[in-house]
């Protein structure tokens, strides 16, 4: 770290300097308006963002229960099938 930190930064934990020291100059830019805007604000996309993530996975879940659905449905056709034909006698040859 450098030697002339100011005096805020010195209050700080060295944890958080060192989070703010890595941040890039595009995260920078998203911080500083994240506090230029009202806190209401803030939370309310923060509320967004993650519900957003939890449609995301029911979304996910409902996608791959409709496919496990599918190929289940078409497996026990088939084996519907071969025991329809097994107790009829089956192919003779």
């Amino acid at each position: 770290m450098s030697e002339e930190l100011p005096e805020k930064m010195v209050e700080l934990p060295e944890k958080t300097r060192a989070f703010l020291a890595g941040l890039r100059p595009d995260e920078l830019k998203t911080l500083e308006a994240i506090i230029e805007m009202p806190a209401e604000d803030v939370r309310e996309g923060f509320r967004m963002v993650r519900d957003m993530r939890a449609v995301g996975k029911f979304m996910r879940w409902l996608l791959l229960s409709m496919i496990a659905l599918f190929v289940g449905s078409i497996m026990l056709y088939e084996n519907i099938q071969k025991a329809i034909g097994y107790l009829k006698g089956g192919p003779t040859p």
